[in-house]
C-alpha cells in the first residue's frame, strides 16, 4: 500500500495572505507569496520551487519595501511578470504614517546561472530566518492612474492575451500590457442600476477566447460581463444574493463551459450554471466561518479546493457536476496496457472491493482536509504544472504544500484510462 507524501511546511517571519501559482515554462512546481507585515521595514515576495524528489523547497526573495501586500498574480504567458496590490505606507511631514492602496506590475529578474537557491528539507528548517538568503530587487514596470479607481483589490491576467483585469472599488478595468507599457482598454463601472457596488474578486472565462469575466460583489452577488460589448450594455450574467454577506472569490470551471464556483462570508461554496443562474446546481457547507477562496483543478475539474477563516482547507470531489462522465470503475481496462501500468489493475481490484464495502466512494465527497494551519486561510491554489499538488497560506505566514491522496489520484487515472485509453502526459 502506497503511503501519501507528507505535507511540506514553509514558514515566514511575518503575516501573509497573498499566494499564487507560477506557470513555469520548464514545468517546475513554483508558488509565490507576498508578505503583509504591518510594522516591518521590508515586506517581500518569496518565489518557492518545490522539488518532489527530495520533498524540499528552494526560494528566491524579492524586496517589496514597507508595502503590505494584499494580492499577487503572475502572467500565464510570462512567469517573470507579476502584479501586486498593496498598502503603501508613507510618513508625512510629522511622524504620522499615511496609507494608500496601490497596484503595480513588476518584472522578476532572471536567475543567475551561478546562483544556488537555498533548499529546505523539513518543516523545522523552513522556519529559519529569511535573512540567510540574499534579497533581490524587483523591477517596476509601472502602473497608471485610473479615473474613479478607488481601492484596488486584485489583478487577473488574461489567460491568452497580454491583457489584465484590475478589480477595484471603481469597477473593472481592462488593461493592455503590450509594448512595455500599461494602457486602459475599457472600464466597467461598479454600478448595479442606480446602486453603487464594490467588486472584490474576478476571473476570466477560459472558454471562447476568454471574452467574458465574472466578478464577486461585496453585496453577495455575482456579475458577469462580455468585454466585447459597450459598458453601457451592463452585465450579461446576474446572480443576486449568491451569498449571505460578501462574495469573496469566484472561479470558472476550466473544462466545462458555463459552470463556475463562488465562495463567501456565509461559509458556503456554491456552483452555478450561468444559463440558469436562479439557483446553484450544488452547494457545499464545509467551512464554519468565511470561505475566502475556491479554485477548480486546472486539469481534473471534479477536484475543488477551498480555504477559510476556520483555518481549514478542503479538497472535494464533485464529479456529479464535472466534465467527467458518470461511469463505473467496474468497466474493463484495455488489454494492451503498458507493463509499467500493470499495477493499476491491482489497484482497481482493491478499489472495487472497497467500493462494495463503501458505496459512498463513487459519490461526491470530501477527499481530504488540510489541518496544519492554525490561523485564517486566505489563499489555496493548485500548482500550475502538477495536477496533484496544491498549496495553502494562512495569515500567520505558514505555507503548506500538499498532495492529492494517492488513492484519489489512482481512482481518477483508472477512470480516465477506461474512458480514453490513454493517460494525460501530466498524469505520470
Amino acid at each position: 500500500m502506497d503511503i501519501d507524501d507528507p505535507p511540506v511546511i514553509y514558514g515566514l517571519e511575518t503575516q501573509a495572505r497573498a499566494l499564487c501559482s507560477v506557470p513555469a515554462l520548464d514545468d517546475s512546481q513554483q508558488f509565490i507569496i507576498g508578505t503583509q507585515g504591518l510594522r516591518v521595514e521590508h515586506n517581500q515576495l518569496h518565489l518557492l520551487t518545490f522539488d518532489a524528489d527530495t520533498n524540499s523547497v528552494s526560494k528566491r526573495i524579492f524586496d517589496h519595501g514597507r508595502d503590505e501586500i494584499w494580492s499577487v498574480s503572475v502572467a500565464p504567458q510570462n512567469p517573470n511578470l507579476c502584479a501586486t496590490v498593496f498598502n503603501r505606507v508613507t510618513m508625512d511631514s510629522g511622524t504620522n504614517p499615511s496609507v494608500a492602496k496601490r497596484w503595480c506590475l513588476w518584472k522578476l529578474p532572471e536567475e543567475e546561472d551561478n546562483q544556488t537557491p537555498r533548499h529546505r528539507n523539513s518543516s523545522e528548517d523552513a522556519l529559519t530566518s529569511s535573512s540567510l538568503s540574499s534579497v533581490e530587487s524587483l523591477q517596476s514596470i509601472g502602473s497608471i492612474e485610473l479615473e474613479q479607481q478607488g481601492e484596488p483589490r486584485c489583478l487577473a491576467f488574461h489567460p491568452e492575451r497580454t491583457e489584465a483585469l484590475l478589480v477595484s472599488d471603481g469597477g473593472l478595468y481592462q488593461l493592455g500590457l503590450g509594448s512595455g507599457e500599461v494602457r486602459l482598454l475599457a472600464h466597467l463601472p461598479a454600478k448595479d442600476g442606480r446602486s453603487q457596488v464594490r467588486y472584490w474578486h474576478a476571473a476570466w472565462n477560459p472558454h471562447h477566447s476568454a471574452q467574458q469575466v465574472i466578478a464577486a460583489c461585496d453585496s453577495g452577488g455575482l456579475r458577469g460581463f462580455d468585454v466585447r460589448c459597450p459598458p453601457s450594455n451592463g452585465p450579461v450574467v446576474v446572480i443576486d444574493n449568491a451569498h449571505n454577506g460578501q462574495a469573496r472569490c469566484v472561479d470558472y470551471n476550466p473544462n466545462k463551459q458555463y459552470y463556475l464556483a463562488s465562495s463567501g462570508d456565509d461559509g458556503a461554496i456554491r456552483f452555478w450554471d450561468t444559463r440558469q443562474p436562479s439557483n446553484p446546481v450544488k452547494m457545499l457547507r464545509l467551512h464554519k466561518h468565511w470561505a475566502c477562496c475556491v479554485q477548480f483543478n486546472p486539469y481534473h475539474d471534479q477536484l475543488v479546493l477551498s480555504g477559510g477563516t476556520d483555518a481549514k482547507v478542503y479538497l472535494t470531489n464533485n464529479r456529479s457536476i464535472s466534465s467527467e462522465p458518470v461511469l463505473s470503475l467496474d468497466d474493463d481496462l484495455d488489454d494492451d496496457l503498458d507493463d509499467d501500468l500493470d499495477d493499476y489493475r491491482d489497484r482497481k481490484s482493491s478499489l472495487s472491493s472497497r467500493r462494495q464495502q463503501q458505496p459512498e466512494l463513487d459519490e461526491d465527497r470530501t477527499v481530504s482536509v488540510v489541518e496544519e494551519h492554525e490561523d485564517s486561510v486566505y489563499a489555496a491554489v493548485w500548482c500550475a504544472t502538477d495536477p496533484w499538488l496544491f498549496a495553502s497560506l494562512s495569515y500567520d505566514g505558514r505555507l503548506v504544500i500538499s498532495h492529492v491522496p494517492k488513492s484519489e489520484k489512482y481512482r481518477i487515472l483508472l477512470l480516465a484510462r477506461t474512458l480514453t485509453g490513454a493517460f494525460h502526459p501530466l498524469d505520470y
